[in-house]
Formats: structure tokens, C-alpha cells, sequence
């Protein structure tokens, strides 16, 4: 794989500061002023590999509210039966990842939720804010930076079925 050129790579700043900045913004009205840590990584991908499967919408949103979904599950599911912690984030990780699988909307960053559920002692509510906030200012700022001033390479970012 060939190195980005100049201009792809000031993109990829540019974009991801944008990005993080707008994110951490939206998320300072919220319960959850701090920056979801995922989302930075889903900036490499999103930025960084647009073309990649990991990079499209139907990964990077489904991933994100799967992963995140399972989470608040085995979350809900230690208040109620207890025990070590460590085993129940393992765990929510792991089948997280075969949600994810399953569904294909494989998207590594959102591997992290589990754990921030857990470290946040997030509710229900995590969904709402800070989730959905920081997912539609990353997809807005992903939608315009990868098609803006042209598409290149595989086509339009986002694909969608029967394109691109």
C-alpha cells in the first residue's frame, strides 16, 4: 500500500481534529462531558482506510450502538447477579464482537464500549448521549471529508447496497 499524498493527508488532520473537536463540543452538553475514547479510533478508520468495510456507515454505526448495546447488557447483568467485574467486561467484549459478527457490522473501535459502559457505570441513557451525539458528528464530518472536493478511489464514501 502506497503512503497518502500530501493532500489526503491533510484531510486526515484536519478531518479528525474537526471531528474530535466538534464531538467533544456536542458531548460537553451532556451527563458525559468526556470524549468517548472508541471514537478516536473510529477517526483512524474513518479517515485514515475510508474505503475499508470497517469505515462504512452500516460498521462504524452499527458496530458502535451493538457494541454498545451488549455492554449495557452484561453491565445491567452484573448489578443484578454480582461477582468480579473483569470476567463480565471480558465477556461483554467477546460477544460483542460476535454481535458485531453476526450482523456484519464489524468496527474495532466500538470494541472499546464494553469497557467504558462498565468504567462509566453508564445507564440506558448512554445511548443518547454521549453515543448518538458523537456518532453523527463523526459521520457528518467522515461524509464530508471523504467526498468533498471529489470522491476517489472505490467511489462515494458512504456505500450503500447496489453502489459503489
Amino acid at each position: 500500500m502506497k503512503p497518502p499524498r500530501p493532500p489526503r493527508i491533510l484531510v486526515q488532520v484536519l478531518a479528525t481534529a474537526a471531528a474530535l473537536l466538534l464531538a467533544n463540543a456536542a458531548l460537553s452538553f451532556t451527563e458525559h462531558p468526556w470524549l468517548l475514547p472508541s471514537l478516536g479510533g473510529s477517526c483512524v478508520i474513518l479517515f485514515g482506510m475510508p474505503r475499508g468495510i470497517m469505515a462504512q456507515p452500516r460498521s462504524f454505526i452499527g458496530g458502535h450502538l451493538i457494541a454498545t448495546v451488549v455492554g449495557l447488557v452484561f453491565r445491567m447483568g452484573h448489578d443484578a447477579l454480582g461477582g468480579p467485574v473483569g470476567p463480565w467486561i471480558a465477556l461483554a467484549v467477546g460477544v460483542a464482537l460476535a454481535a458485531m459478527a453476526v450482523t456484519r457490522t464489524i468496527h474495532s473501535p466500538a470494541g472499546a464500549n464494553p469497557v467504558v459502559v462498565f468504567a462509566e457505570g453508564a445507564g440506558w441513557g448512554f445511548l443518547a448521549t454521549p453515543l448518538l451525539p458523537g456518532l453523527a458528528t463523526l459521520f457528518l464530518v467522515a461524509w464530508a471529508a471523504n467526498n468533498l472536493p471529489r470522491p476517489w478511489g472505490a467511489g462515494p464514501w458512504p456505500r450503500f447496497a447496489g453502489r459503489g
